[in-house]
């Protein structure tokens, strides 16, 4: 049955004739494993049709979709992690393979007469594979390939007369965006594997015409099949397990699993561990989201490092030297390579070829290790033993300094991908990835705090990066913010509220408050009793009270928090207050929560928050849709001040001063709020913009 089904289908499309023609191949001297190099290019490039083919069915390439689809393949869609690892890697093995099989072509003069055109198709087909990488690199929308990409552009911007002309139609306008994304993914989708195809079925056929280039004293004949298909298979099966073995190995930022309701950490299936393992770091590595407005550490991938440390020799007027005339000059020996070798001139020009080729590769290879050496810390090079560092560590170019600044910024760059992994998990905003990070209080939020807090309050990074101080302010004039409103940060301010951390360097310091605290901190250290009292009003604070006085006689905490409070602090310290008039020190009705702080930013000299003692400014946005019915309390509250100040010219100076707004929008004051408040949520918007 089998041999009439052969037999039918082979009488009416002669495919047994086409099998025959491409397997019974006879190859002089027989099969030999130095044949395997181009088997193994075209077994990595069908690998990488099939992959790319698969993560097209869920890549979305808009500047506000296509990194959330490559974050839902990497780390939601079943086996995306696999798919995506064995694509990215794959293209990086292509390179390294086109250099091996560049090598074993020259040395076994297979570029010579009359294999020119095969060599020269080869030579495009090497163009096309750095143009695929080129051009993939970008597809993921995140900032190492977003500034990457950038890097590659310029240098095409600035080859002579054609350069801003040709990056512009490049990047599809004067800036980098949508555009240039869908450029890019036309390139590499579409017309750069056609143009690849073509090159490799027209390499194949010359490749068929002349046969292999052996010995010329090989003897006898073996055969493409088996012979040396085996031989290619186990090297492909070779290669194909390192690549599996890197993807394995992972590259990626793991997804911390969230607690569900009773505390517990998810239960995942077998299936589900291996299905998404991507969730646990396995896979290729995905960088935050592309954002214009955040700096990056740009380097483009490893196999253009040679490149980019060859511009560093042509800086100024010379770096047309280093863009152009050394890559021309390089291509145009490639390309005259073969000519060199013709009629008597042969041996001469084999080895010629030979030695170039080697010095090619050589020199490739020493600038990329050159250009990762520079880049690294004195610290990580010493812990290297390879005479080559050192030599290279030796040289003149090596910028301790710069190199410690680079990685700092890669450091915190990681941060910002670890983090970015992390929030996706929960969705991203419809508005585009990019403002993952930017409404994320404990990224954006940071640094808002950092420029317009920073100033007087103290307040440790809960993101902390190793190249940064573990406080944002060193000499705070204003009290440490670090866990504000947390028992811990109550029950410790009550107790030293004169302090390093609270009251030491602001005017309330020797007030009321810090002589309470340290009559408190003598009676807790003597007094089991008032220590639990202390211990209940800092508890009953950091729950952020809102609701009416608890009925005398409960027993939860709430209403002991609540009498602790009545008996110790009421003195100063009022709780829903309706008149202001006699109050000394904030209302504490909501104490913590974001409604009092939110109050206590927009307007400091409130008289439920510091009043006449103020000397904050308040910070708030004037100009929103909201600020005329925002404003009217803060107006009347500056007036009410400004006319209990009398007929004083230094107290009206104070109240103008502590009344001084400083611009801020509701957005940016969330994410502060939110910061403070260790509320890691997404601020998405709204005017004002609620809980």
């Amino acid at each position: 049955m089998i041999r009439f089904l052969r037999d039918w289908i082979n009488d009416r499309t002669g495919l047994g004739r086409v099998i025959d023609a491409l397997l019974l191949e006879p190859i002089p001297g027989g099969a030999k494993w130095r044949y395997v190099w181009g088997s193994a290019l075209a077994i990595v490039f069908g690998l990488q049709l099939i992959t790319g083919v698969l993560l097209m069915t869920s890549y979305s390439p808009g500047d506000t979709t296509a990194w959330s689809s490559v974050y839902f393949i990497q780390y939601e869609m079943d086996f995306g992690w696999l798919i995506r690892g064995l694509h990215h890697f794959g293209s990086q093995t292509m390179v390294v393979l086109m250099g091996l099989h560049m090598l074993q072509v020259v040395i076994a003069g297979a570029h010579l007469k009359p294999r020119e055109v095969n060599w020269w198709l080869g030579l495009g087909l090497l163009a096309v594979v750095l143009g695929l990488s080129l051009t993939g690199y970008l597809l993921p929308w995140d900032q190492k390939g977003f500034y990457a990409t950038q890097v590659a552009t310029n240098i095409v911007g600035g080859l002579p007369g054609v350069g801003p002309w040709l990056q512009k139609i490049i990047v599809g306008g004067p800036s980098y965006g949508n555009h240039t994304l869908t450029r890019f993914f036309a390139l590499h989708v579409a017309v750069l594997p056609g143009l690849a195809i073509l090159l490799l079925i027209a390499h194949i056929w010359v490749f068929r015409r002349h046969g292999v280039t052996h010995p010329k004293n090989a003897e006898g004949t073996g055969w493409f099949w088996p012979d040396q298909a085996f031989r290619d298979m186990v090297v492909g099966l070779v290669i194909f397990g390192i690549m599996l073995g890197l993807v394995v190995y992972g590259w990626g930022n793991k997804v911390e699993p969230g607690l569900e309701a009773d505390g517990a950490t998810p239960t995942r299936s077998i299936y589900d561990r291996i299905a998404h393992a991507g969730r646990d770091g396995l896979g290729a590595h995905l960088d935050a989201p592309a954002d214009p407005n955040v700096p990056y550490p740009a380097r483009p991938e490893w196999y253009f490092l040679f490149l980019f440390q060859l511009l560093k020799y042509f800086e100024g007027d010379q770096a047309l030297i280093g863009t152009v005339v050394i890559p021309g000059a390089v291509a145009l020996i490639l390309f005259v390579l073969p000519w060199l070798g013709y009629g008597r001139l042969r041996p001469v020009g084999h080895f010629a070829a030979v030695l170039f080729v080697i010095a090619l590769l050589g020199g490739a290879a020493y600038l990329t290790v050159q250009a990762w050496v520079e880049d690294q810390r004195p610290d990580t090079l010493e812990k290297q033993p390879y005479a080559i560092l050192k030599q290279v560590v030796a040289a003149q170019r090596y910028d301790a300094d710069k190199a410690s600044a680079f990685q700092k910024e890669l450091e915190h760059a990681e941060v910002r991908a670890r983090r970015a992994v992390q929030l996706a998990a929960a969705g991203t905003p419809a508005i585009g990835s990019r403002y993952l990070l930017r409404n994320d209080p404990m990224t954006a939020g940071k640094e808002l705090f950092r420029s317009q807090c920073a100033t007087c309050h103290s307040h440790e990074d809960p993101l902390a990066e190793r190249h940064q101080p573990k406080a944002m302010n060193d000499h705070p004039s204003a009290p440490d913010l670090t866990g504000w409103g947390s028992k811990e940060w109550l029950h410790d301010f009550l107790l030293n509220a004169d302090g390093a951390r609270y009251f030491a360097r602001t005017h309330l310091k020797g007030g009321k408050m810090s002589k309470w605290s340290a009559k408190a901190r003598e009676k807790a250290a003597n007094d089991p009793k008032f220590s639990e009292e202390l211990d209940l009003i800092a508890s009953w604070l950091a729950t952020h009270p809102r609701h009416d006085p608890p009925e005398e006689k409960a027993d939860d905490l709430q209403a002991r928090g609540f009498r602790a409070f009545d008996r110790h602090c009421s003195e100063c310290h009022s709780y829903r207050a309706e008149t202001f008039d006699e109050l000394e020190a904030p209302d504490l009705a909501g104490y913590g929560d974001a409604r009092w702080l939110r109050e206590m930013i927009m307007n400091p000299q409130h008289p439920t928050k510091y009043g006449r003692n103020n000397q904050m400014p308040g910070f708030r946005d004037i100009n929103s849709a909201a600020a005329s019915v925002l404003e009217e309390p803060f107006r009347e509250a500056f007036k009410s001040a400004l006319a209990n100040a009398g007929d004083d010219a230094e107290k009206k100076e104070f109240v103008k001063r502590t009344h001084q707004v400083n611009p801020l929008t509701h957005l940016e004051r969330e994410l502060i709020i939110r910061f403070l408040r260790r509320d890691g949520r997404i601020v998405h918007g709204g005017d004002p913009i609620s809980d």
